[in-house]
């Protein structure tokens, strides 16, 4: 370490003085830098010590405490997922319970009072499966989905469950650019919510589709196309640029507007033929569409053309949204009036007519519906393409009937359609076609007719089988209000009872008994014979404590093949459950590598190299004695100094 320099010769004394004053000032300075150094262990307190070093400090620091909070919310996300996977750990026990409760419940060796008891057992066990999936943890449920402040499972008086949450999850950053859910939803851990099957409803487009729901919600990237109309001679061209538009109708004014000028026009319009694309056409000659060079607009939007009279787009499949156009749906033809007729939804006993008079879009309808009270969930499918119903109720019938109309036909939502399988029916066990006897018949003249259904496989199938006995005269329909079939056999002349006679057939299609009135024009009434249910633990345990009490053996053996699959789908959740716990370890042990990594590198700026450091301190300190001894020495007055 330098010291001041001794100046020759004679100087003034306070030139020395503040030379000295200098020396001292700085190698005090520098030593107290030192000495902060060695006290706190980092060598950079300002920006200005050392700038380049200070920006990749902060950098690594800001890394650093990002770690922090990736190892926060680690651990936040297997505290819950542990506590989740021990809830559930106690629902598996139960099913496997549930399991023996049925094997010892079935058939003809058990009394009616052993089957009473076991279902006492059952009624126990949904009320600790309850308890179990309405479990909290740091102030939040935990199968809820995102409704987590609130008990998701309410059980009710005949031991059915409704659930009140949803099947969203709650995801955390884990490390950079990778989600986790830390939740297990009601959905998924019980399998709550099962949506209905549900028809396509192909929206077709208008002129207020949005740009962004076309092609399945892909949308469509706009730019300029070229435009080209051309009659005889006369020949217009014109780029048109489609950037702003945001729907089918500005696509139209900016195609027309180009052309307003004449001599020649174009008219653009919803195909009438499909409803489903664009129709340009001149006003007189022909039409041509390019894309620019680059582009693919004209393509996308289903109107790339050469020179013709008229240019028919192609199908641009607009996605179903809740501001769709009741009167778009079915292609453009919507679902027809609805005044006074309307549909009918049956949850367990509660059974709701909905009118629908006065919806516009698909959200009204889907309002109108919810408006009800029934314990539903309504919206749209995640694929955009139908209408998604689901019952929150746990253990009784769902169903979506008509009411004097074929609204919900229309709405793709009818419960019992001709295209239902027949194997479908009666909670999946069917209709026994090949059963003997067969289906069978007494006409109102007393005749006896047998309906072979052997070769049937939906619900139209056996309509047509049975209409093609006396065409026009003996009819088997659709109920009018709810499901079922209606059968009608009318002469003009007989009058006389109307029977089906009960069987395996007609027992599993809803279709026995007897019409007794004189008027033919009355139908017999069948009943519903492919009402809905639930999915999941809560509908079984539900229905397994009905049959139990009821000794329904043919039900026990159809919930012993839904428990097994309900086992079976369970450890598949709980597997799951422990795969996000392994990805949590994983990602944790990851960070923690990168954790050394980080604070290596950051240790070379930002940390002090203490042996370094008291090495500089020493070297200091001795510079500042040697400056000090020639501040002493050269501050002694003598007479030699004015000699």
């Amino acid at each position: 370490m330098p010291v001041g320099p001794i100046l020759p010769g004679r100087v003034p004394s306070s030139l020395l003085a503040t030379r000295l004053q200098q020396d001292l000032f700085r190698n005090t300075k520098l030593l107290n830098q030192l000495q902060d150094q060695v006290a706190t262990g980092q060598k950079i307190f300002l920006p200005s010590d050392a700038p380049a070093a200070a920006v990749r400090s902060l950098v690594l620091q800001r890394q650093l405490e990002y770690q922090e909070q990736y190892k926060v919310s680690i651990q936040t996300d297997r505290s819950f997922l542990s506590v989740s996977e021990q809830s559930l750990q106690s629902v598996s026990d139960l099913l496997n319970h549930a399991k023996s409760l049925l094997l010892e419940g079935v058939g003809d060796s058990v009394s009616s009072t052993e089957r009473i008891a076991l279902a006492d057992e059952v009624s126990a066990a949904i009320k600790g499966a309850v308890i179990t999936a309405n479990s909290s943890h740091r102030g939040r449920f935990l199968f809820g989905g995102s409704q987590s402040d609130r008990p998701p499972f309410e059980i009710q008086s005949n031991n059915t469950v409704v659930y009140r949450g949803d099947g969203l999850s709650i995801d955390t950053l884990i490390e950079q650019h990778l989600n986790l859910s830390n939740n297990v939803a009601g959905t998924t851990a019980f399998g709550v919510l099962r949506s209905l099957p549900s028809q396509l409803l192909n929206p077709g487009i208008s002129l207020s589709t949005s740009i962004a729901d076309l092609h399945q919600g892909s949308g469509i990237n706009l730019g300029a196309v070229q435009v080209t109309l051309q009659d005889g001679a006369t020949i217009q061209q014109a780029n048109v640029d489609l950037t702003s538009a945001s729907t089918v109708g500005d696509i139209k004014t900016r195609l027309e507007q180009a052309f307003a000028g004449g001599p020649l026009t174009l008219t653009v319009d919803i195909d009438p033929a499909t409803n489903s694309g664009l129709r340009l056409t001149p006003s007189s000659g022909t039409v041509g569409v390019t894309d620019i060079s680059g582009s693919r607009v004209a393509v996308d939007l289903g109107i790339s053309s050469v020179q013709v009279a008229t240019i028919l787009g192609g199908d641009l499949n607009p996605r179903l949204t809740e501001q769709t156009l009741l009167s778009d749906l079915n292609g453009g033809t919507g679902i027809g009036p609805s005044a006074g007729t309307g549909l009918q939804i049956t949850v367990g006993e509660n059974v709701q007519t909905i009118d629908l008079s006065a919806a516009v879009t698909v959200e009204d309808a889907l309002n109108a519906i919810r408006l009800t009270g029934l314990d539903l969930d309504v919206g749209i499918n995640a694929e955009g393409t139908a209408l998604s119903i689901s019952s929150r109720v746990s253990g009784v019938d769902f169903s979506v009937g008509e009411n004097n109309g074929n609204t919900a036909t229309l709405l793709g939502i009818r419960t019992l359609t001709g295209e239902t399988q027949l194997s479908s029916l009666n909670h999946g066990l069917g209709v026994p076609v090949d059963a003997q006897p067969p289906f069978e018949i007494t006409r109102r003249d007393g005749s006896i007719v047998q309906v072979d259904l052997s070769n049937a496989q939906t619900v139209q199938d056996v309509l047509d089988a049975i209409n093609a006995v006396d065409p026009g005269i003996l009819v088997a329909s659709f109920n009018l209000v709810g499901n079922g079939i209606s059968l009608v056999d009318n002469d003009g002349v007989s009058t006389g009872p109307l029977i089906v006679t009960e069987n395996a057939i007609s027992s599993a299609l809803g279709l026995n008994g007897e019409e007794s009135g004189v008027d033919p024009t009355v139908p017999l009434v069948g009943q519903d014979p492919n009402p809905q249910e639930d999915g999941g633990l809560f509908n079984i345990l539900s229905r397994l404590e009905k049959a139990l009490r009821t000794g329904d053996n043919q039900e026990l053996t159809r919930l012993d093949g839904l428990l097994n699959t309900e086992i079976d789908r369970f450890n598949l959740v709980r597997g799951d459950i422990g795969n996000r716990l392994k990805v949590l370890d994983e990602v944790e042990s990851r960070i923690l590598d990168r954790d050394v990594l980080i604070q290596e590198s950051l240790s070379v700026d930002f940390d002090t190299d203490i042996t370094e450091t008291i090495t500089q301190v020493a070297q200091i300190q001795s510079a500042l004695e040697a400056t000090l001894r020639i501040a002493a020495q050269t501050s002694q007055l003598s007479i030699l100094a004015f000699l």
